[in-house]
């Protein structure tokens, strides 16, 4: 019950692509689309965690508890991150260097193995959604330690606990600028109790909602769809929000309630559709296979593409340099999977069998 939410996979990566075709990473803003489909790009990091959520919940359903178990769920999905990652950490570096353009405040081993940090610490800053997915990964292996059938009930809690935890927080002016320096002044509210967190939560939740009622009516997903795009589009352009709008560290929770609602309806929606067997645009879903890479190499197409546009002879129309920067970063993206992602994860997942003594089922 994924192809459709394979689909979804690429076009969140699409919809970052799309965010990120802006100064400073380009020479202009892309035109050829609504501006709300570019401004609200970011929301694809959204569609993400809840999706990585639900394949979260479908791979360690039939996991049984026990060290065996957590260490080869653990291995495997750190495998699936680093192995995506590592490639491209490297290529940024030396880009980096060669442009004298590593910050001194940058933290090499940090971006390298991706753990908690501030965004300015990164290597290449967009790699922070990562260090959510480690986060959520080490959640569900100590989950699966102990019970994979006490999964939902165990989220369920814990994500309520930071829904009351963060409300206490917008109470007390927590996310107000002018106590920035407080509320960063460890890792506890922009990371491990972030409202970001409960979109990998409702993700499972959503998984081991539909599984047990598998009839659903995409009438009312869809509905709620639209609802919350709307109210999301509302408040980001209309409501008077920080410069960084929802995108920022001061509306997380807005936009963990507006965007990951809306994704999760999204994705019911598509699972919906392929328990009906409706699952069509094959190569989109094709796409979505190298969804990572398309969100990893994006960038560095985009560069690339905006010194081809300054340095050409010739004047290069925007329109023309849009279309082709998109295709450059979908042809690359997609070149980056078949010949270096994928084979390298296939030898690892070999390994890893080798290792546990077992096959590993195909991984998302």
């Amino acid at each position: 019950m994924l192809k459709n939410v394979q689909t979804l996979r690429f076009f969140a990566a699409f919809w970052v692509v799309l965010h990120h075709m802006s100064p400073p990473v380009t020479p202009f803003t892309l035109t050829i689309l609504p501006e709300a489909v570019t401004r609200l790009g970011f929301a694809g990091v959204d569609l993400f965690f809840v999706i990585s959520g639900l394949i979260m919940a479908e791979t360690t359903r039939n996991l049984k508890p026990g060290w065996h178990s957590f260490a080869r769920f653990l291995t495997q999905r750190f495998g699936r991150i680093y192995i995506g990652w590592w490639p491209f950490f490297f290529v940024y570096l030396i880009a980096a260097w060669h442009f004298q353009n590593i910050k001194p405040q940058t933290s090499l081993l940090g971006s390298f193995f991706l753990w908690p940090q501030d965004l300015m610490l990164y290597l290449l800053p967009i790699t922070w959604t990562l260090s959510f997915e480690l986060y959520f990964y080490v959640v569900v292996a100590l989950i699966v330690l102990w019970q994979r059938r006490y999964a939902a009930k165990i989220l369920g809690i814990c994500g309520l606990g930071i829904i009351i935890f963060n409300v206490w927080l917008y109470k007390n002016g927590m996310y107000l600028p002018q106590n920035e320096g407080k509320a960063k002044a460890s890792l506890l509210i922009p990371f491990y109790a972030s409202p970001l967190v409960v979109e990998f939560i409702a993700g499972f939740l959503l998984s081991e909602f539909v599984r047990r009622r598998p009839q659903q009516y995409i009438s009312i997903w869809a509905t709620a769809a639209i609802a919350f795009l709307a109210a999301a589009y509302f408040y980001q352009i209309h409501g008077n929000l920080n410069a960084s709008g929802m995108a920022g560290f001061f509306h997380a929770g807005e936009r963990a309630v507006l965007f990951g609602g809306f994704s999760c309806c999204l994705v019911a929606c598509a699972m919906e559709f392929e328990r009906k067997n409706i699952t069509p645009w094959k190569l989109l879903q094709s796409l979505g296979d190298a969804s990572y890479s398309i969100y990893l190499s994006h960038i560095m197409v985009l560069v690339a593409m905006s010194i081809i546009y300054f340095k050409s002879p010739v004047r290069i129309p925007n329109t023309i340099w849009a279309l082709a920067s998109i295709l450059a970063t979908l042809v690359f993206s997609w070149l980056c999977y078949r010949l270096v992602e994928y084979p390298l994860y296939q030898i690892f997942k070999k390994k890893v069998s080798t290792w546990f003594g077992f096959s590993s089922r195909k991984g998302a």
